[in-house]
């Protein structure tokens, strides 16, 4: 299989695209305006300037429970966004989302077997644009949810695989496993810095069963696929799986935490149940559902049809193409056999995980990008003339792109830094421990702070400061209890009253009529109030 066409002209047309098309996804993310999203707010800020300053110790929880995740990712935006006029780091931060598209062009074009040269390139760069402009991918170009950074993996692994199908089937075992290998450890290394990603991995491994090849090669090569993946995985995330462990007895703490027991976590998996199905009939159905139920699935409103119609068109399709099989009719074939079975399979593996683990869309971007190509490898294994598989797959195509509206997780108008905050003057800064409380997003402040405070959140979506059964709190009772100079506390303007009572709950008093606002630039503003000790308080009335 061929990545790019031999021919001169559409060799040039193709290279035109790949060069073209990340720089003009970069612009359309320009106009969309400054991404604000919470999880921005919440951590994707905080977590980069804690690992490259070296707050990890220092500060406890300001980012809620995603203080845990692996903040890997977020350190090139925040490189990006600190040291560059934020246009100029949004542009770059866009552009590289873009390189989906190009990933998107290389797969369709290594698969299609559709017309010319030409026709293919024109075609491929049209499935490709289509990746780009799904109800979740477009929402998400120029955010910092990373599911379209680690997309870049999955689809990494596609084109290696892709590419090399001929040789993987038939070719020398010894390139077969390596090239198997490097697949996996695209796949392995997006796991690795998300680890939801998994569902991903594990579907592409299991679809090396699905290739026309012997059936101990195709064993083989899902196995060296594997190692790849943990190779991967090792590399890019195995630094903070070790962390994690080292300090609290737990690769992916909290989660999984009924099995490794930490004793600094509640006995729970810390599974987010919010988007799961209200019943197992609706779980077996979904994609009939959250298309018109968006917020089953999300934090806010979007329409995409990709999903539902491959849920339909594929299972339709595949009995088909078997019953013509029975009756020796040809399909359509509208892509390669090889590729096509494999995407397939890995896309199908990959939705049974996602609706079984997970049902929170973002995480299913990387499969609403591969729909397009799907849907017209879907048409082409229907025992129909090409004509009829190629008009099918346009109206289908057709239909998702003109209904889908992509998702909003907030945007602001752009500033002249990404994130900007006034932070009051705080004097003895050395003698001094912010405290956090409330369940809004408030850490992206903490840089404007001096850096020799220390953060300490005492009531989030992990801990309480009332919490049964998770050990975590002791540590943070003991940060708290051991500080002899002066507290704050920092909070949103509607969570003060609720961070006044979690802090009574520590022998604290937030003194809410001594108040000065933070004004920033991505939110609301947000409280930073004196606080007393209550001992303290009592002698003073006293």
């Amino acid at each position: 299989m061929t990545l790019l066409p031999a021919a001169r002209r559409p060799r040039i047309a193709a290279l035109a695209f790949l060069l073209l098309a990340p720089p003009l996804y970069g612009l359309l993310g320009l106009a969309l305006g400054m991404d604000a999203n919470w999880d921005l707010r919440n951590y994707h800020w905080y977590n980069a300037y804690a690992l490259l300053t070296g707050r990890l110790g220092m500060d406890m929880l300001p980012a809620q429970m995603p203080n845990f995740y692996n903040p890997l990712l977020d350190v090139p935006f925040y490189l990006l966004a600190s040291h560059l006029p934020a246009r100029a780091a949004g542009f770059v931060w866009g552009t590289l989302h873009g390189l989906n598209l190009a990933l998107a062009f290389l797969l369709a074009h290594a698969t299609l077997r559709i017309g010319g040269a030409g026709q293919r390139v024109a075609l491929a760069a049209l499935l490709a644009a289509m990746a780009g402009f799904g109800g979740g991918a477009l929402g998400l170009l120029g955010t910092t949810f990373h599911d379209n950074m680690v997309s870049l993996g999955v689809l990494g692994a596609l084109v290696v695989v892709a590419g090399s199908l001929p040789r993987l089937i038939d070719g020398p075992v010894p390139g077969a496993l390596v090239r198997a290998a490097a697949a996996g450890l695209l796949a392995g290394a997006a796991m690795g810095l998300k680890n939801p990603t998994v569902i991903y991995a594990v579907g592409l491994c299991l679809a090396f069963l699905a290739l026309p090849a012997r059936p101990w090669r195709r064993l083989w090569l899902a196995f060296l696929f594997g190692v790849g993946v943990l190779g991967g995985l090792a590399l890019c995330g195995g630094f903070w799986m070790a962390h994690l462990w080292v300090e609290y007895g737990n690769p992916v703490f909290p989660h999984m935490n009924q099995i490794f027991k930490s004793p600094f976590a509640a006995l729970s998996g810390y599974v987010n149940v919010g988007f799961f199905p209200d019943s197992r009939l609706e779980r077996l159905l979904f994609p009939l559902v959250f298309p018109f139920a968006p917020l089953k699935v999300g934090e806010v409103p979007f329409f995409d049809l990709r999903v539902l119609v491959l849920f339909l068109l594929v299972p339709a399709a595949a009995a088909l193409a078997l019953l013509a099989r029975v009756f020796r009719r040809p399909s359509a074939g509208l892509t390669d056999t090889a590729a096509t079975r494999y995407l397939l399979t890995a896309m199908a593996v990959t939705y049974a995980l996602w609706v079984g683990m997970f049902c929170i869309y973002r995480y299913l971007v990387p499969l609403e990008m591969l729909a397009p190509l799907a849907i017209v490898m879907a048409a082409g294994l229907l025992p129909v003339p090409r004509r009829a598989a190629l008009v099918l797959a346009a109206a289908l195509l057709l239909l998702v792109q003109a209904t889908a509206r992509p998702a909003d997780w907030g945007h602001v108008p752009w500033s002249d830094r990404w994130v900007e905050a006034a932070v009051p003057p705080i004097e003895n800064p050395d003698d001094t421990m912010v405290l956090m409380a409330g369940y809004w997003a408030s850490s992206h402040v903490i840089p404007a702070f001096p850096p020799r405070i220390p953060f300490v959140r005492i009531q989030s979506n992990f801990l309480q400061p009332d919490s049964v059964g998770n050990g975590y709190l002791a540590l943070m009772r003991d940060k708290v209890g051991a500080h002899r100079g002066r507290f704050l506390m920092l909070s949103t303007i509607p969570d003060t009253p609720g961070a006044a009572k979690a802090a009574a709950l520590l022998g604290l008093r937030v003194v809410q009529d001594n108040c000065r606002v933070i004004p920033n630039n991505l939110g609301e503003p947000l409280n930073l109030c004196d606080v007393q000790r209550m001992a303290d308080h009592e002698r003073s009335v006293d």
